[in-house]
């Protein structure tokens, strides 16, 4: 069986102009809108040129520059759309990288220089990335599921396939999917640390590039089934045909040179859209400037297309409007599909030298014309070799359409593991956790089971993580090869960005470190798993405050049914952090079990398969996953989770407050064993994962027939339904 996704509605904020016919007019003609920085002093950077966004209003509270621009390109792509979110299910996908960092990049290096100082406490509110969903949902919504995720610049076009995969499965009738990210000291100084930056505006494929040229922007766009549009008379603008999502596994800041990825990615993406390298008549390039990206993107288009890449024009819009990071990726889609909708092409502006070694054929200086664009693949890669690639193609096309899921099967789980105060326990052993409270200060040294000589780039975070997803590949007998990685984070590395802030602004821009950078991007703990276990299956950071560790959860089951992998890891990390101590679970806790609880180094996953790729290799599941759902806002969802299976039901609950136990006597579960996790281990943002972690030993070791995992924080919830596999 196969379905449409449509684009029915988008939303441009850029340096060249806010909405997307403003963006567009200036496009084509080739116009540039890098130049010296204004947001910031950047005198002392090595480089301080930047694609700024004009007219960006000062933050309110709660809000950030990151946010203001999305809820421009968003809201204009739902009025382009007409969708209307109590009419439809409509969902929100958020992807970005900065967030709220250049409102509070100063807080974080007061908070780094002065641990005692709390009178920042309220100013701290538009940090988490999260927010930037949150102050969606408030203006434009209530958006019946909302998910945040960060894989650095390829954040805003993963933001898309999530979306794809919900409607595909009948679970939403509208996505709003998109990135947004600001410009900031800390990405600056970082690139700069990086000598990625060009001095002068970046030329990507020109024999004399340097380096790129960092930007800030927002797209948006409003995906729907074509049924569904069609039954309302919405107008598609391009359907979204083909997608396909992977990892390198290589490097966390250099693409494997041989393109060998990216090729797969783009045959693969174009082969899901029912079309061949002959449909497509456009790409659409990542094309950063930098020296080894580009070379290795053109000679991964050179692989995928084969003899049309002779006839195929490449462009790549970020020497106009630089690179955009997490928004990079929904911006160049909204103008992928632009291309196919106006059959107009956009010009790689400052390509006056084409480098003879990448086997291109360029759009130079202006836009033009042409008969037609059946099909555009827009590329986009991120920090750690996660790597997207969106196919789009004419909406008027009579053959083809995205296959959906040959079933609707939930996945099965093959091994869980946690590590953390209680030590590094496999799948059974996880079924102890709460039976006893655990030492939380009870020292966790990751390094005693990592290989010193591939470890030593991880932060405390990476290092959590590979420890705990190596267990649980083990107890599951899995091989890396095609396995993804989904992984729960409420704030990032906060105490790593405040330090680097500090740094910065007691020594200057030029004191950052080229090393520490990678490690404060939000994903870069999927990145250096990916690296150090060598996954190449879709990876990505979610983020959801207390629910962090939940979402990975739903996002892999997500994953899995869909058929973007066959086998997704999914858990949280997320180490003991002075300043989420002091400040920021402070700030975003309202129960009071959680107000001064002692947090915990905690890491945990489970290993989550289709039950035919289980079968197929012969591995024999602990528990099914009979059940994943998961809500916004505070009517709950517990009303439609099914009832308690066998004799011996439990409920497992990440945290014992939020509404839980109100909810839970309200259902068929309420005489079922209750056990927290949080009382055992400590408090944590991760807690998700540990309690799905929990859930699948109790079934693996017969102590439970059904459990019912339970998250609730924030008006943020997510309930699994775990039974024996057999």
């Amino acid at each position: 069986m196969s379905s449409r996704v449509w684009v029915t509605g988008l939303g441009l904020v850029t340096p060249l102009g806010t909405g997307v016919e403003a963006t567009w007019s200036r496009l084509v003609r080739g116009d540039r809108a890098i130049g010296p920085l204004r947001l910031f002093d950047a005198s002392a950077q090595r480089v301080g040129i930047a694609a700024e966004v004009e007219g960006v209003p000062t933050p309110g509270p709660g809000w950030s520059r990151s946010a203001l621009m999305a809820s421009s390109a968003a809201e204009e792509a739902m009025r382009g759309a007409g969708v209307d979110v109590h009419a439809l299910r409509v969902g929100l996908v958020v992807g970005g990288t900065t967030g709220g960092m250049f409102e509070t990049e100063q807080l974080l290096a007061r908070l780094h220089a002065e641990p005692s100082c709390r009178e920042t406490l309220a100013a701290m509110l538009s940090h988490p990335l999260t927010a930037t969903g949150d102050r969606l949902d408030e203006k434009l919504g209530p958006f019946a599921r909302i998910r945040t995720l960060s894989s650095a610049c390829s954040s805003g076009a993963n933001a898309l396939v999530v979306a794809a995969g919900w409607l595909l499965a009948g679970e939403l009738d509208a996505v709003v999917a998109g990135g947004a990210d600001g410009l900031c000291r800390l990405t600056l100084s970082g690139f700069n640390a990086l000598a990625a930056i060009d001095a002068e505006p970046c030329r990507p494929f020109d024999r004399r590039r340097r380096g790129t040229s960092l930007g800030e922007g927002a797209g948006f766009l409003v995906l729907e089934r074509e049924e569904t549009a069609k039954a309302r008379g919405a107008t598609p603008i391009v359907e979204l045909a083909g997608w396909a999502v992977g990892s390198e596994a290589h490097h966390i800041t250099n693409p494997a040179p041989d393109g060998v990825t990216i090729a797969s990615l783009i045959v693969r993406a174009v082969d899901r859209a029912g079309l061949t390298a002959a449909d497509v008549d456009y790409v659409d390039a990542h094309g950063t400037g930098t020296p080894l990206n580009d070379s290795t993107e053109a000679a991964a288009i050179a692989r995928a297309l084969g003899p049309e890449a002779a006839r195929v024009p490449v462009s790549s819009s970020k020497a106009q409007i630089g690179h955009a990071l997490g928004a990079a990726g929904a911006i160049e889609a909204g103008i992928a599909a632009l291309v196919v909708q106006r059959r107009t092409l956009v010009p790689t502006a400052s390509l006056d030298e084409p480098d003879p070694a990448l086997p291109l054929v360029h759009v130079a200086h202006a836009g033009r014309k042409v008969p037609r664009v059946r099909a555009a693949v827009s590329n986009a890669f991120g920090f750690g070799g996660m790597d997207t690639v969106l196919v789009f193609a004419d909406a008027t096309r009579t053959s083809g359409g995205v296959s959906t899921p040959a079933s609707a099967d939930l996945p099965v789980v093959t091994a869980a593991s946690i590590y953390g105060p209680c030590g590094l326990l496999g799948t059974e052993a996880c079924a102890e956790v709460v039976e006893r409270r655990w030492d939380r200060e009870s020292p966790v040294d990751p390094d005693a089971y990592l290989d010193p000589a591939r470890s030593r780039r991880l932060d405390r975070a990476a290092a959590l993580a590979s420890v705990a997803v190596r267990e649980a590949l083990a107890g599951a007998k899995a091989s890396p090869d095609d396995t993804g990685l989904v992984l729960g984070s409420a704030y990032g590395n906060v105490d790593g960005s405040a330090a680097f802030m500090h740094r910065i602004f007691e020594k200057g821009p030029r004191s950052a470190s080229p090393v520490e950078f990678p490690n404060l991007v939000p994903s870069s703990p999927v990145g250096h798993v990916s690296i150090y276990l060598g996954l190449r299956g879709p990876a990505f950071a979610t983020a959801d405050l207390a629910t962090s560790g939940e979402s990975a959860v739903a996002q892999a089951v997500q994953l899995v049914r869909a058929g973007e992998a066959s086998r997704v890891v999914a858990g949280a990390v997320e180490p003991k952090s002075d300043i989420v101590d002091r400040i920021l679970a402070a700030l975003f806790a309202h129960a009071p079990s959680q107000t001064g609880a002692v947090r915990s180094d905690l890491a945990a996953a489970v290993v989550v398969e289709s039950a035919a790729e289980a079968a197929r290799r012969g591995a024999r599941p602990v528990a099914r996953i009979a059940q994943s759902i998961e809500w916004r806002g505070a009517a709950g969802g517990l009303q439609v989770v099914d009832a308690p299976r066998g004799a011996r039901p439990e409920v497992i609950l990440s945290r014992g407050n939020g509404g839980s136990g109100a909810m839970l006597d309200a259902s068929a579960w309420a005489g079922a064993p209750r056990h927290v996790c949080s009382e055992a281990v400590g408090e944590s943002d991760g807690l998700g994962a540990v309690a799905m972690a929990v859930g699948v030993g109790r079934i693996a070791t017969g102590r439970a027939t059904g459990v019912l995992v339970l998250g609730l924080e924030r008006g943020r919830g997510y309930a699994f339904v775990l039974v024996p596999a057999e």
